[in-house]
């Protein structure tokens, strides 16, 4: 395995161990029931195929040099490059995930992408996947991780988004700049989510 495979998966199961609770990930692992070792085996994959996909047509931060956590960001790049690597990884994820896993997803991503038809996002970076290993929490790590997309969106003069299903990431995610657009129901995971929107912040002019 290279280095930037070692990385990678290590990136991956670092995600994993820190979204393992969250509501759409387990509804999107249902096939491996009550064993928790399974599901972790599972989102591990799963997050390096969304890991590929940002290398290939989006954005991906590394938090460290030690795969601790990775932000992955939809980006502006050409819409055919960005179609035909989430195909790829649609593909993957149906083998990976089983029938009722692969209907969870696509059902879960439907009713997002409803909830967002009123908000004319087509245009806006989508910060899709972040997290930071729970053993590296509290090290700043998370604002590290984002803070390049961040300055990235800004020098682009975008807009940018996220949905998060914890409530207790509303305030840090409030002090990078994002500010709540909404609270929805979401059918399959029976939970909650926010949609949190932020606008470019201009640099500074000088005097």
């Amino acid at each position: 395995m290279t280095d930037t495979a070692q990385q990678t998966h290590a990136a991956a199961a670092s995600l994993a161990s820190a979204l393992i609770d969250d509501p759409f990930y387990r509804s999107v692992t249902v096939a491996c029931g009550e064993d928790e070792s399974a599901r972790l085996a599972m989102l591990t994959t799963y997050f390096e195929l969304a890991l590929v996909e940002g290398f290939q047509a989006g954005r991906v931060d590394m938090a460290d040099g030690f795969g601790h956590g990775a932000a992955i960001w939809t980006t502006d790049a050409p819409l055919p490059l960005r179609q035909a690597a989430y195909a790829q990884r649609e593909v993957g994820l149906r083998e990976l995930l089983g029938p009722q896993g692969s209907a969870n997803f696509t059902a879960i991503v439907a009713n997002m992408e409803h909830a967002l038809a009123q908000h004319a996002l087509q245009d806006a970076w989508y910060l899709s996947i972040a997290g930071i290993a729970p053993a590296a929490q509290g090290r700043g790590l998370g604002a590290s991780v984002l803070a390049p997309g961040l300055a990235a969106v800004d020098q682009a003069g975008a807009v940018c988004f996220l949905e998060t299903y914890n409530q207790r990431s509303l305030p840090f995610y409030g002090r990078l700049g994002f500010t709540v657009a909404g609270r929805y129901a979401e059918a399959v995971t029976g939970a909650d989510y926010w949609l949190m929107l932020r606008q470019p912040i201009r640099p500074a002019m000088p005097d």
